[in-house]
């Protein structure tokens, strides 16, 4: 371990990893996700484990909390030591315990996990139950730890989570607005039945019914509801816009700091984890290639791998001619005994010859083609979509505008980028454009066909051209259907394979096609 990392670990460490080592068997062939790493948490401080897809930080987090599936996973070998703070206060750390997670009975486990080690998952869609509202998902978590809590409390707890987490305004906040809403001058009763009314709902939404920065929020609330001293976040933020993903992060800092709480941040981004890490461990294909502080890691990195990883880190200022990879600043060499050693590579700085771009005012100026323009794709005219909201008390029903008055061109070979904050309208849109949602006004006109007005027939054969990579693909896909049997579908609906067309066959043509 480096002097620099034994120094930090001097501090009480709450969790220590030591030699773990994760496999997964297949029919064919064994594959070790996780070889031989060992790292620390000390109390307060915040651990970031950083590397490419697959490379095991995620296997390595769910060892700790207990949810590798066995089969096809097996914790081979390791040590996996929680230091339990028995205080009531996180400054009393006078009293401690120590426990082998690995060797916790499931009864142990159960109290443990949730309870004094906490989890964001990567995907919120999937982590929370679909068939349930937010609250009671909550309020169940609360209440499974502190069986003393009664359902008010535990609400009332859930209310305050979510306060602290920014999804719910002060009590004032929502009076004020009321009061600038409401026809008329609403009595003090009236004020605090609306604020109920509206707790409530936020209480009663399903996961479907939220955005997806507000159902982050809504799982970081889950996981310090029971004030859990160690909080494992694995990418709380790959899939927020960058407003939303600074808001997290912050309130994440802030959460540690206040509750005294130390954090393990699983990401692949190495801007993200400068602003929250005080180390940094780097892994590779499982194994931890370098562990360090995170000044010395981001200034001073000594491994090719995390070299290759800070240089291909995209930089606004900068316009290369290529896209560098880490295989541009790293290479692999086969030793006599099997294993592989990594060696830094020596760059060709023409590659990477950075490219002045235009300015904007210049681009502007560029004289414009006398060649007439195909005619576009797509089509949208003053597209209007929205969603009813619920009355306030007999006050006349609103409406929410998701998509208000939007129109747009698409010509053939052209790509159209939307951007804004989460919640703003982006997926929408999307969706109403394949009339997955209905809209409220407008039209839509794809190859002279209007999408708006399409019967159901005429609207499957279309969706064969239109088509739609959705955000979350473990909501997107049926976990009941194996990978070849979810890409053959579609294949078969359209026509474009056999019925008879067996799954494998399927699946190594669309990889082919890929």
């Amino acid at each position: 371990m480096p002097e620099s990392v034994q120094e930090e670990s001097r501090s009480e460490p709450v969790l220590e990893v030591r030699d773990l080592c994760v496999r997964f068997n297949r029919r064919d062939c064994s594959v070790m996700a996780v070889d031989n790493i060992s790292f620390s948490v000390p109390r307060g401080q915040t651990l970031a484990i950083v590397g490419e897809s697959g490379s095991g930080k995620s296997v390595s987090c769910l060892a700790a909390m207990g949810l590798i599936p066995n089969p096809p996973g097996e914790i081979v070998s390791g040590e996996i030591w929680f230091h339990d703070s028995c205080g009531s206060l996180r400054s009393d750390r006078d009293a401690t315990q120590a426990i082998d997670l690995l060797k916790a009975t499931p009864k142990q486990l159960q109290q443990y996990r949730g309870g004094k080690i906490s989890m964001i998952f990567q995907e919120p869609m999937s982590a929370l139950n679909p068939v349930y509202t937010c609250g009671s998902q909550i309020i169940e978590a609360i209440r499974q730890h502190d069986t003393r809590s009664s359902e008010t409390t535990a609400r009332q707890r859930t209310l305050e989570l979510l306060r602290e987490v920014k999804l719910l305004p002060s009590d004032e906040t929502l009076a004020e607005d009321y009061r600038q809403r409401w026809q008329g001058t609403p009595s003090t009763q009236d004020i605090h039945r609306a604020l109920r009314a509206h707790k409530q709902r936020l209480l009663n939404r399903y996961p479907h019914e939220l955005s997806g920065g507000q159902l982050q929020r809504m799982m970081i609330a889950m996981a310090l509801s029971c004030d859990p001293q160690v909080l494992i976040a694995d990418e709380p933020t790959t899939a927020l816009d960058v407003t939303v993903q600074a808001t997290i992060l912050q309130q994440l800092r802030e959460l540690r700091d206040r509750r005294g709480m130390s954090m393990i941040f699983v990401s692949h981004d190495l801007g993200v984890v400068a602003q929250v890490a005080d180390a940094i461990a780097v892994m590779y294909r499982g194994q931890l290639v370098e562990y360090n502080s995170a000044e010395a890691i981001l200034n001073h990195p000594s491994h090719p791998y995390t070299k290759g990883l800070l240089a291909c880190r995209p930089q606004l200022e900068q316009n290369f001619t290529y896209l560098p990879t880490v295989s541009d600043f790293m290479e692999e060499f086969a030793a006599a005994d099997g294993t592989t050693i990594l060696a830094e590579k020596s760059v060709d700085p023409a590659l990477f010859t950075q490219v002045q771009a235009a300015p904007a005012s210049a681009q502007l100026a560029q004289p414009v083609s006398t060649v007439p323009a195909p005619p576009p794709i797509l089509q949208v005219k003053d597209l209007t979509v929205e969603y009813p909201i619920q009355a306030i008390l007999g006050q006349p029903k609103r409406m929410f505008k998701a998509v208000d008055h939007l129109s747009f061109d698409i010509h053939p070979g052209e790509t159209l980028g939307l951007v804004g904050e989460s919640g703003c309208g982006k997926s929408t849109l999307a969706r109403a454009l394949l009339r997955l949602i209905p809209a409220t006004s407008g039209s839509i006109q794809f190859e002279g066909q209007d999408i708006a007005r399409m019967k159901a027939r005429s609207l499957r054969s279309l969706r064969r051209q239109m088509q739609i990579i959705f955000q979350d693909p473990d909501g997107a896909l049926d976990p009941r259907m194996t990978v070849a049997d979810a890409i053959l579908e579609p294949l078969k609906i359209h026509g474009l394979v056999q019925k008879n067309t067996s799954a494998s066959r399927c699946l190594v043509c669309s990889i082919w096609w890929v």
